[in-house]
Order: structure tokens, then sequence, then C-alpha cells
């Protein structure tokens, strides 16, 4: 039998002509087989198997009514409800709609006048002050009650007072009498019908007119700083400060005219000084073109300066070299003289081509003693230039540490010794700074 494929592509069928177990269990009879877990049966022909594929095509798996359906809302739908409303006409554009709104709108009407209405009754005069008529006319006056008789309910036997003998029928009737005690309620001062004061009614009317002026005026002047009938500041020490500027002004007015000529015009004589009396006019601008004028006559003490400046910078090149020289720089000179040769040249410092070894001017630190005897004070790098005062001074001090300088001009480097390279003949000049005894 050949083989038997569905149109659409969705089941493959082919028969089997020897029936045999497959290795789930299940016979090749039934052509069954699993797909998501669920077990799959088909028919036996293949006309029910087409006839089982359109009923399921045709058969929904839901419920209809479980089914929303999709409402799509168009541009045209969107734009009917945009023109919904004409806000030419004021109106809406269906007859139905714009009736059901004029009732609601008469509705809420009616019904935020009545809560009007009842809130104002709540809050407003009732009755008219001056004819005591009632403003609505369905209201009363609370006030205007009519005398209720109570029973007088006597506390003894007597039928008849006993101050006045005047009998109980059982009912308290006031007694109106001439000499009957009023009470005295405070009365106003204004008639509000006529609009005037019961007394003295020009007097106090005048007062209260200067008053409220009074008022006026202070709470006009509180917010302006201006007055303008008197012309003037209000604030007395502003009004002061501004006379005496308006015055600064006045006596300078019309010179800043010349700001706006040309600069060589501002600058000329007759606008820098009076021709005729010689009085300054803008002394500013008169010594400004007077060192412009002095210019020349100051280029020609060019030479003047320039050697005035050379010596200043001679003496600071000096006060320089001083200060390198005072500086504490003996440690360095040990170090290059230690090793007994010139570490550039290699040359010795002793010997046949013996290499002279150049004193320098600088010491090592001097001791607390050293500068008790010495005199020289602790700051003092340099050594002195004067000889101790006497020979045996002298004597006392060992000459033959490398810090010492002898200036003797007679001697001659090759003449010293070797062992004692730096010891000085009699009678020569040494310039210590060891300064210790032998």
């Amino acid at each position: 039998m050949a083989n038997a494929t569905e149109m659409d592509g969705q089941f493959s069928k082919t028969p089997i002509l020897n029936p045999q177990k497959s290795k789930d269990g299940l016979c090749s009879e039934t052509r069954r087989h699993k797909h998501c877990n669920n077990r799959i049966a088909y028919a036996n022909t293949w006309a029910e198997d087409v006839q089982n594929y359109h009923t399921a095509k045709s058969v929904l798996p839901w419920k209809p009514q479980q089914n929303q359906v999709v409402k799509y809302v168009t541009r045209y739908d969107k734009s009917r409800e945009e023109r919904e409303y004409d806000v030419v006409l004021g109106r809406y554009r269906n007859g139905d709609k714009e009736i059901g709104q004029q009732q609601r709108e008469s509705l809420e009407r009616m019904h935020n006048l009545e809560k009007g209405r009842a809130k104002q009754l709540r809050t407003m005069q009732r009755f008219n002050v001056i004819s005591n008529e009632p403003i609505v006319p369905e209201t009363k006056d609370s006030t205007n009650k009519q005398l209720i008789a109570q029973p007088y309910r006597t506390k003894h036997e007597s039928e008849y007072n006993i101050v006045t003998n005047i009998s109980r029928d059982g009912v308290s009737v006031p007694s109106a009498s001439d000499n009957a005690h009023t009470s005295s309620q405070p009365q106003r001062e204004y008639n509000i019908v006529t609009n005037k004061y019961h007394a003295f009614h020009d007097v106090k009317v005048e007062q209260e007119s200067a008053e409220a002026k009074r008022l006026a005026v202070q709470k006009y002047f509180q917010t302006r700083t201006f007055d303008p009938v008197q012309i003037t500041l209000v604030d007395k020490d502003r009004e002061k400060e501004f006379l005496l500027n308006r015055y600064a002004q006045q006596q300078k007015h019309g010179k800043d005219r010349n700001s706006l000529l040309p600069p060589r015009e501002q600058s000329s004589e007759g606008h820098l000084y009076n021709i005729l009396n010689q009085h300054v006019i803008d002394a500013e601008r008169l010594a400004t073109r007077d060192k412009h004028e002095r210019r020349p006559l100051n280029r020609i003490k060019k030479t003047a300066v320039e050697e005035r400046m050379r010596e200043t910078g001679l003496s600071q090149q000096a006060r320089d070299t001083d200060l390198c020289l005072n500086r504490f720089s003996h440690d360095r000179y040990v170090e290059n003289s230690i090793h007994g040769f010139d570490v550039i040249s290699n040359k010795p410092y002793a010997g046949r081509s013996a290499k002279p070894l150049v004193n320098p001017r600088s010491h090592t630190a001097l001791t607390a003693s050293q500068t008790i005897e010495s005199g020289l004070s602790v700051s003092n790098r340099v050594a002195p230039s004067q000889r101790p005062l006497s020979n045996l001074q002298a004597d006392q001090f060992d000459t033959g540490k490398a810090n010492i300088r002898i200036n003797d001009p007679a001697l001659d480097s090759h003449q010293m010794s070797a062992s004692h390279p730096l010891r000085p003949t009699p009678g020569a000049f040494v310039r210590t700074c060891g300064f210790e005894k032998e």
C-alpha cells in the first residue's frame, strides 16, 4: 500500500503490513504517538481522519461567551468624539445629548440656588432693623412671644399676699405701676435712622474728619518717600543728602561735555586751564599732559638712570655673593678633599706633581667654648680677617687643621713640608676659626 500524506503537511501516515509492538508497548495498528505529553489517537481509515481534522478546525476549544471581542478604535471614531461639542455655537451636535445636558445643568442650578438660600438664611438678618418687618415672608420674630401664664406655687396656706394684702386667685399677673423700676440699657450715641449723632453732631463729625485725614496721611507716607505738595523728601536726612549732592553737581555742571570731544581737543590748553588768569580747570588732565611733554627730557637722563641701575645690580650681586659664602658649606669642601686627590682630574694633593689645595673661607661649626674664646657670633660662618692681639694668643691655637687659611704672600705652597702642608712659617698671618688649644 502506498504512503498517504495529508495535503497541509501536518500529518503523515504509513500503514504497517505486519502489526508489531513498538518499544513503548503500543500496537502499531492503533497508530498512536506521544506529543507534548498528550496522546493523539488516529482513526482506522483516512476518511475518518480527514473528517476529524475538519471537525477540530470548525469547533472552538473555548466557550464563545468567555472570549472578549477586541474593539479597534479608529481615527474616524476619535475625530467624531473630538467634534462632538461645537465650540462656536456652545452646544452639542447631538440633539438628545444637548437636551440631557441642559436638564442636568438646570437641576444643578436649582440645587445651588436652594443651597445658597439656605446658607444665607442661616447667616443673614431676617428682620428689618428699622421697621421690624420680616424680610422673608415665612419667617417669624422669635423674640415676639406671648406671655404664658404660670401657676403661682405658694409655699404657705395663705390665700392673699401678706405684704400687699392682695388675694391670690391662683394666677400671677404682672401689675403695672408708675414707680416700677425700668432696667437701664445702654443707648447708642448714633441714630441709624437719621444717620446723625443724638448730641453735638457737627463737632463730632469734624473730629472724625480730622482723625480720618491724619490716619490717611500717616498711611500714605508709610509707603511713599516723596511729598508732592512740598516737593521734598519725607525723610529729613535724605533730603539734606540730596541737596548736598545736587550742589556738588551744580559746581561741575557742563564739564561732562568735554568727554564727548576728541582726545586731542580734551587735552588742549583752553580746556585744561584758563589762559587769562591761569586757573586750573582739570588738574588730572593737566598733570597727564605735563608728563607727556617731559618724556623727551627724561629720555636724555637715560645714561644716569642706567648707571644707577647698574650700581644697584652690582650691590645686589655682591650681597648675593656674601650670602652664598656665609652659608654653612664647609662639609662640602671636606667631602671633596678627604680622598687626597681631585675627583675630576685625578691629581693628588701631595707629592711631586701635587695639585695645590684651595683653602676655603668657611670653617666648621664653633662649639660653645670656641665661641666664648674667639668672641665671634654664633651665626658667623667666615674666618676673621684680623690676627690675634698677641703672639701668645696666636700660639694657643692649632693651625694644622684643614679649615685654617694662611694669608702670607711670601709663602710658597711648594716650600711647605709634606707632613705639615698647611703649617705656616714664623711671622705669617694666620686666619683660622678652629681655636683649639694645644
